[in-house]
């Protein structure tokens, strides 16, 4: 369809979409209050969404319809629907007809245009107007998604541990418009339904209600999402899955052979819950399982409602890094629950909840692991800051006109959990924990923005606790670069043995042996490895090695560091783990750092890039672009 192509039919056109003379070009849709969407939800909102695709394998595209109810905005004029068109976010995607539903399911045509959107903001993608005679509230979108969609990504079966193909979506945090026609904007929160059509044989499972525990004997899979949510929550995977409940309210779903693995790994999930309840009150999102996905997912996990989408790279056989899932248990209040307005907000969905992360480590294992962690992620912190320019240290950072991906540092995160623990030493943690209860409570399945935040605080914390801390002192934490000088850093004596037996080992006192590392922690191993970096040599990696077999570890934290030091020192046997590692693995954490200390030696680049196009079709589109640029490859290598 071009993009001027109209539906004959409805009571009211659109003006840029009626048919130009030859000469004439309509004028380009404008992106909406939020500058990452083009939807003009200041007048109209999606309240509910009903979806019906066939998710076709072969062809790798989702085909079907979906169905809008639309209602006035917060503020807009009342007496029906406002505005006299909608428009919403697409990208990648093909649309067949536009319609309104009437009360009794008549359809009728309504016009429609998708503009070309934004050339210097592709990531946009193209804008969908539809026409709204008056009266209508209820539309109707037949389409079909591209095989190169952004947001969903399709493995074949050599790719996967069932054998079968997989499908799985990563809407965060534009990638919704990929494969679903709406407003792709966290400030618009709806509740949805889905008919899910998938081959006999294969699991569709949704981050709603109604998640199956066996597969269905026809295919077609219902969902309900009652709770709304904003659209970069919505989440779909089909594959050959199985599922073990963990408790009364969690479970895990997975490949069959990885099924046993994951359940003893996170058999702590129930526990989890209740830390988080009794932290900061109820879990409103009556389930909460996990879904373990094929290696080639691009993140640790996703917090999509009910549903965390979860890297089987976090199984190390001893429950070592469930800080990552306690991560996304923790969204389920912050992010979810009360979710970032705009993406220049982040940090009110990411250090929110990597404090809360925290609290759940410390509650559930013990204040000496939570320090040991915080130490870690406050060292990278200083790192990053030190790359990063002024205006990409702030915590409400602005993002206009570049890329929302551009938001995901460690700042929102790590700067935004330091500032939370600041606010908690100066109030008392017990006050500090009432205020974010209440807080959970008064903003719960709201979007909301920095200054929201900031107005809540100020007639909540600050009236009562105004002699601690001033607005003028949390303003600078918020606008301002860097970290205040009063920032509390975390601290953790346990670093000071490490250390010292890495230097009695490097200054030849004390053999390998020597060392106490049987009840090391992942920090611990972190911290000993770190301090390795550009000290060692063949001789030593090797003698590492056989004392704790690191080349064959099976857990990625750890491995991560040795395949460093192994690029270091262009040690044999870490390289071919490395080359093994790559090409299994997608987690964007590990990759992309791993092609970039590649591409900095003298030896590494080029057999980076032959590794990289071997690894490529198995990786999701955002691993590609960041390996790429990892690599300097101006023009992606063919598959």
């Amino acid at each position: 369809m071009t993009p001027n192509r109209l539906l004959i039919g409805g009571l009211l056109a659109l003006c840029a979409a009626c048919s130009p003379a030859p000469d004439v070009t309509p004028a380009p849709i404008p992106t909406g209050p939020d500058p990452h969407s083009f939807a003009n939800h200041d007048r109209i909102v999606i309240d509910h969404l009903v979806l019906d695709l066939e998710v076709d394998l072969r062809r790798r595209v989702l085909d079907g319809h979906v169905v809008l109810d639309l209602a006035p905005a917060d503020g807009a004029a009342e007496g029906g629907v406002p505005a006299e068109r909608i428009v919403l976010d697409t990208r990648q995607i093909d649309i067949r007809d536009v319609n309104r539903v009437d009360e009794d399911g008549t359809l009728e045509p309504l016009s429609w245009r998708l503009d070309e959107g934004d050339p210097d903001q592709p990531w946009l993608g193209r804008p969908l107007a539809i026409a709204l005679p008056s009266g209508v509230d209820r539309v109707r979108i037949d389409y079909t998604t591209s095989p190169d969609a952004y947001g969903l990504q399709w493995l074949d079966g050599q790719q996967t541990l069932s054998g079968q193909p997989f499908l799985f979506s990563q809407s965060q945090p534009i990638f919704a418009r990929t494969w679903v026609p709406l407003q792709d904007t966290p400030g618009v929160r709806y509740t949805f339904d889905a008919t899910i059509r998938v081959p006999r044989g294969l699991m569709a499972v949704m981050g709603a209600g109604g998640n199956p525990t066996g597969p269905s004997a026809d295919g077609t899979y219902e969902f309900s999402m009652p709770q709304p949510i904003p659209s970069y929550l919505m989440a779909i995977a089909v594959g050959e899955l199985e599922f073990e409940a963990t408790g009364p309210r969690s479970g895990v779903y997975a490949e069959p052979s990885l099924l046993d693995a994951a359940v003893a790994e996170f058999g702590e999930l129930e526990a989890m819950i209740d830390v988080g309840e009794a932290l900061y009150g109820d879990y409103r999102w009556d389930r909460y399982d996990l879904l373990i996905l094929p290696p080639s997912f691009p993140f640790g996990g996703m917090e999509n409602p009910r549903l965390s989408f979860i890297t089987p790279t976090v199984i190390a056989g001893d429950r070592s890094l469930t800080a990552l899932i306690a991560h996304e248990l923790a969204h389920s209040w912050s992010g979810n629950l009360v979710t970032n307005a705009a993406w220049r907000d982040l940090w009110l969905n990411e250090g929110f909840t990597t404090y809360f992360e925290s609290r759940i480590v410390e509650n559930l294992y013990s204040e000496r692991r939570k320090n040991m962690e915080g130490t870690l992620d406050y060292r990278n912190l200083e790192a990053e800051l030190a790359e990063l320019s002024d205006a990409e240290q702030v915590l409400a950072r602005d993002l206009v006109g570049q890329d929302p991906e551009a938001s995901f540092t460690g700042i929102p995160y790590d700067k935004g959990r330091l500032f939370l623990q600041w606010l908690e030493a100066r109030v008392g943690r017990e006050a500090f924990d009432a205020f974010l209860r209440d807080y959970f409570d008064h903003f719960a399945f709201e979007s909301i923005t920095t200054e929201d935040f900031l107005a809540y605080l100020e007639r909540t914390l600050l009236a009562k606790h105004g002699d601690a801390v001033s607005m003028e002192e949390i303003e600078a934490w918020i606008y301002e670069p860097g970290l205040p000088s009063d920032a509390v850093i975390p601290e953790s004596d346990a670093f000071e043995i490490v250390d010292d037996y890495r230097r009695q080992w490097l200054a030849g006192d004390i053999d390998l042996a020597g060392i106490p590392t049987e009840d090391w922690t992942v920090s611990e191993w972190r911290q000993f490895l770190l301090g390795l970096g550009d000290r060692l040599d063949r001789e030593q990696m090797a003698e590492l090695d056989a004392a704790f077999d690191l080349t064959g570890t099976g857990n990625v934290e750890i491995l991560y560091l040795w395949l460093v030091r192994a690029i270091e020192t262009r040690y044999e046997p870490g390289i071919e783990r490395l080359e093994d590692f790559l090409i299994e693995v997608g987690r964007n954490k590990f990759t992309r750092p791993l092609y970039e200390e590649l591409a900095a030696t003298d030896w590494g680049r080029d057999w980076a890039i032959e590794v990289y196009e071997r690894a490529r079709p198995g990786y999701h589109p955002m691993t590609r672009a960041a390996a790429e640029r990892a690599l300097g490859l101006d023009e992606p290598p063919s598959d």
